[in-house]
């Protein structure tokens, strides 16, 4: 009898567990799917602090010239919606002729031409030639980097750490202008394929979650640091923009738009420079900056003697004072003085100054340190180099021969450029 009543009864159980597991994994999905929703939500809601403070700069485009989806009169569009002011141009050739000649203003955005190369070492790019470099560089880097310089143009180490695409040469004899001290698409290659798999499923809600995988490798710094030692070499962080990506020839996605990848990292400019913006960037009188996690109300970091004031990419006397102020929108920021790649000062503060300074290269770092979506342990801000005491005679990079621009441009000489202002 009790054998009876049992094999019902085990089929009951069994149909009951049944019921739990399956409203239990549909309780499971249904609170992932509602977690989901709930953080892309609050990452669509995320708006970056603006300022007006600034002109932004956007280097390492890429146009129909070559293998990018936008004309640069499409390109000027979205940068005009982006609020930048200079657009690079860097499109693939050996060089690109078309891409190296161009110069423009469309919709109030300076666009610079420029080129992207590969060689046996590396990728080399190069902006503002005054006349087209000959028809192919040379394969060592050195002897491509003096070609482009002949030309007036201005060259720059690329991809410096990249898992596909890195420079493989760096002897003493490698002297370029720039280097990329950060590039937006190495960042991409660089994750993981969980971080992949967030960045995929979280992008739809903002464009600004990428945010999270934005770096700075070490070793780009180091490099820089390097290079720093021995001839004045400005830092920039690269875009390396498309406008989206082709999936096969007759068919392209959109994502990322320029507007979107302008909107996430650029080169602040002061305002001084609204003419001629392209001087700032030779000159080494910008910083870089993730303008998505907010941009600055006041970025300045100088250096002082009696009543002069050095801005960055000056050379300063020995015994000079060095200062940072940053303003913010309520955000707490970590500032870190550098001196020749070591760190000498930091402090959470808005404010950081250091009088009487021993000779060497100083750079800043500012970091965010309660950013919801910028890790704290990546910059927000890099600055570009203070000569204090050993850089006076350093050679300023590559000078714009007086055809590339129609403006007045500065010369390779020190009477050439005002390293310093007097301080009022």
């Amino acid at each position: 009898m009790a054998f009876k009543f049992w094999v019902p009864l085990r089929a009951s159980v069994i149909q009951v567990a049944r019921l739990l597991k399956r409203k239990l994994v549909i309780g499971l999905i249904a609170f992932v799917l509602a977690a989901y929703l709930v953080s892309g939500i609050r990452y669509a809601t995320y708006r970056p602090v603006v300022s007006n403070n600034y002109l932004w700069a956007v280097y390492h485009v890429h146009s129909t010239i070559s293998d990018g989806l936008g004309s640069p009169a499409e390109i000027a569009s979205q940068a005009c919606k982006a609020r930048v002011a200079l657009i690079i141009l860097t499109d693939h050739g050996n060089p690109s002729r078309a891409a190296s000649a161009f110069r423009s203003t469309m919709n109030g955005v300076a666009i610079v031409g420029g080129s992207e190369v590969k060689l046996p070492d590396g990728r080399l790019t190069f902006f503002g030639a005054a006349e087209n470099p000959s028809l192919s560089l040379a394969s060592p880097g050195p002897q491509a980097i003096d070609q482009t310089r002949h030309s007036g143009a201005f060259p720059i180490i690329s991809y410096s750490e990249d898992s596909l695409y890195g420079w493989r040469y760096w002897e003493s004899d490698l002297n370029p202008d720039g280097i990329e001290i950060s590039n937006l698409f190495s960042s991409l290659r660089a994750l993981s394929i969980f971080r992949g798999l967030l960045l995929a499923i979280y992008y739809p809600f903002s464009p600004y979650y990428f945010l999270k995988s934005v770096s700075f490798p070490a070793r780009s710094l180091s490099r820089w640091d390097e290079f720093l030692a021995r001839r004045k070499t400005w830092g920039l962080i690269a875009a390396d923009a498309h406008g989206g990506f082709h999936i096969a020839k007759w068919l392209a996605v959109p994502v990322p738009s320029y507007s979107a990848t302008f909107s996430l990292a650029g080169l602040g400019i002061a305002r001084k420079y609204a003419s001629e913006p392209e001087v700032a960037i030779r000159n080494g009188d910008f910083f870089n900056c993730i303008r998505g996690a907010g941009e600055p109300l006041l970025f300045d970091f100088f250096a002082s003697a009696g009543t002069l004031k050095f801005s960055s990419g000056s050379a300063a006397p020995d015994g000079a004072s060095l200062h940072v102020v940053v303003r913010t929108a309520n955000q707490p920021v970590r500032l870190v003085l550098l001196r020749d790649g070591a760190i000498v000062r930091q402090v959470q503060a808005e404010r950081l100054d250091v009088l009487g300074t021993e000779g060497g290269v100083y750079r800043v770092e500012v970091y965010l340190v309660h950013h919801p979506l910028l890790p704290a342990t990546v910059p927000w801000i890099v600055s570009n180099p203070i000569f204090i005491g050993n850089g006076a005679d350093f050679p300023l990079p590559s000078p714009p021969s007086s055809n590339s621009m129609k403006a007045p441009r500065a010369r390779n000489d020190s009477s050439a450029r005002v390293d310093a202002i007097a301080i009022r």
